[in-house]
């Protein structure tokens, strides 16, 4: 029993904590829309009582006329018309539902909080974003970067209604104590029900996220064409399904839990109200029946309990939407709390050393996990105009390491520096502006073949003969005589059905063009050509030898052929730095390159051989 006292207490601590935080961010992000919408809505929540005083008002001076002959129609003119504009504004203000704030305040904190989590995530290692530890938070506070439009909208809406609600309580009191105590009872009995309900909600959400990401999975990955190719030549149509009908099934039980609680909750209020209700009116006829109460106090009463009825469910339904809120956001607040991030953000004012090198590696080593080490040992350095071949078969650690370089992970041990300086802020922010990088993993935009080729310089955007000279060293010069469009083709077809779908080959092509129309000073092409044949891919190094006039390069392929062209070649395997030097050094040597070279080269004259 303590130790649920202990967890109910930590989980009402955390809610209050995430609550503040949000309210702090909601009025950051704008706060005009917050204040302005919470105090609008509060005001109009208060009419209904302010209505129930005009209201009595013109039925007793009424029923005094009536019962007496005194006074005249004019004499509740006033409190008439008042009660008529209140009324419409009431009427007005009940259209101000959980459903039309979402749709006010979405644009600005939906769209505010996106921002807010963006700007976050690009400073936290992406290292980390793959550490299980954090990888959780990290998808749950991406998937619901609404809970705080949720929050917001419905908090203020449940805030509004409860500060009515305690109106209509300050109107029982008074008339009745005894009206009062059971309008109270009844108010807190039904937050209390929603409490229960809530909490046993919660547990719900970490399982229901899980089984909705697999059933997900399954469902659109029969969409991607890729795996529904993968699908009919093996077989697995029958086993896809029979997967997703399993995943889905889980997510049906959760929501039949969900469902299943809030109908209790609307279920038990209901018979709730009645109760209620029966009792109100019951007690207020025995009073007037004594002559202890009035004509017009019993219709006051009566109307009241009217609005009781509407506040109640709006306090259920905005309840239950308003803790939905503060669960994701409470996962939020912990991930943006919890989670390492650089501690400042990329910087200007970069001064380089005086070296004669651009990168320098001591010692370096790193882990994906803290536990087996991807690269492990690593020291070299590679001088400003060098062309450098990094070597080495899949899985060596030459995409790791260049990832590295261009300050995507941080090393887990050893020293790794930049033109003589230390990897912190304003270093990273000097690797964006003179690292130019092709990446293997390369993503072709939906957007035009100009932009996708263009987003590489962006200044020169609308130079056609600067994107001709690009495409032309990136060998996609011949795709635009391709399309009646041109350079204006949209490539892809997620976003218009005319758009152009490229082989494999043709992509490469296109994202080796992007790189080639940048001017930065340093170049890493990773896999520039792992699509196309050996001939073609030597063509591919020797545009990219002829762009780099000059500038630090490194150039990486799993098919050595091409490191001839380097004026250094960097041999890793198994994650350790295990040769450098020339190509002409490396081949007297006799160790790993020249076995790696020998074989490869022994493999294309074979098929050279079978060809003929």
């Amino acid at each position: 029993m303590e130790k649920t006292k202990q967890s109910l207490a930590a989980r009402m601590r955390e809610n209050i904590l995430t609550i503040g935080w949000a309210v702090k961010m909601a009025i950051k992000i704008n706060a005009g829309i917050f204040l302005f919408w919470g105090i609008l809505s509060t005001t109009l929540a208060i009419l209904p009582a302010v209505a129930l005083h005009f209201n009595r008002y013109a039925v007793a001076v009424l029923s005094d006329f009536l019962a007496t002959g005194e006074g005249s129609f004019s004499d509740i003119m006033p409190s008439i018309i008042a009660l008529g504009i209140i009324l419409t504004v009431v009427g007005i203000s009940k259209r101000i539902t959980q459903h039309f704030l979402y749709s006010i305040m979405f644009n600005a904190f939906h769209y505010g909080m996106q921002e807010h989590m963006m700007d976050t995530v690009r400073r936290i290692e992406i290292k980390t974003l793959m550490d299980k530890k954090y990888y959780e938070d990290f998808y749950a506070s991406t998937y619901r970067v609404g809970a705080l439009t949720d929050l917001v909208s419905s908090g203020t809406l449940f805030l509004s209604k409860l500060v009515g609600a305690i109106a209509l309580l300050a109107v029982a009191a008074s008339v009745s104590v005894a009206i009062f105590i059971a309008t109270a009872v009844y108010l807190v009995a039904l937050i209390f029900l929603n409490i229960i309900a809530a909490d046993k909600l919660r547990w719900n959400n970490l399982e229901q996220n899980e089984a909705t990401r697999l059933a997900q999975y399954y469902q659109t990955s029969a969409m991607n064409a890729g795996v529904a190719k993968e699908m009919r030549v093996y077989g697995l149509q029958k086993e896809t399904m029979t997967k997703f009908a399993q995943a889905f099934k889980r997510v049906e039980k959760y929501d039949g839990k969900r469902v299943f609680y809030r109908q209790i909750v609307a279920f038990i209020s209901g018979i709730g109200f009645y109760i209620f209700m029966v009792g109100l009116l019951g007690y207020s006829v025995f009073q007037v029946a004594g002559g202890w109460l009035s004509v017009d106090v019993f219709l006051m009463l009566y109307v009241m309990s009217q609005n009781i009825s509407d506040v109640a469910q709006v306090l259920s339904r905005s309840f239950q939407e308003a803790d939905r809120g503060v669960y994701f956001l409470s996962i939020q607040r912990r991930f943006l709390k919890n989670t390492p991030r650089t501690s400042e953000d990329w910087q200007e004012g970069f001064e380089p050393a005086d070296t004669e090198n651009a990168f320098t590696a001591s010692n370096l080593s790193f882990s994906y996990d803290d536990q087996r080490e991807v690269l492990q040992d690593l020291t070299f350095s590679i001088k400003k105009g060098e062309t450098i071949a990094l070597v080495g078969v899949n899985g060596s650690g030459k995409t790791t390491l260049v990832k590295l370089l261009i300050g995507l992970f941080a090393p887990t041990k050893g020293d790794l520096r930049f033109y003589g300086k230390p990897y912190e802020p304003k270093t990273r922010g000097a690797i964006i502006k003179r690292v130019g990088m092709f990446f293997q993993d390369f993503y072709i935009f939906h957007a035009t073949l100009r932009e996708n080729v263009g987003f590489g310089d962006l200044k020169n955007l609308a130079n056609d003969n600067r994107i001709q000279l690009a495409m032309e060293k990136g060998g996609a010069d011949k795709l635009p005589s391709r399309f009646a469009a041109g350079l204006e083709q949209w490539l892809m077809r997620h976003i218009k059905k005319d758009g152009a779908l490229l082989s494999g080959g043709e992509k490469q092509r296109v994202a080796v063009s992007r790189a080639h129309m940048s001017d930065k000073e340093i170049l890493i092409f990773d896999e520039p050509a792992a699509a196309l044949d050996p001939i073609a891919e030597m063509k591919q190094f020797e545009a990219i030898r002829e762009k780099l006039q000059g500038r630090t390069a490194i150039l990486i392929s799993h098919r050595v052929g091409f490191a001839r062209l380097a004026d250094k070649i960097i041999v890793l395997d198994k994650g350790r730095l295990v040769e450098t030097g020339t190509h002409n050094q490396l081949m007297e040597s006799g160790g790993i390159y020249a076995n790696f070279f020998n074989e490869q080269a022994s493999w294309y004259q074979q098929e050279v051989a079978t060809n003929e």
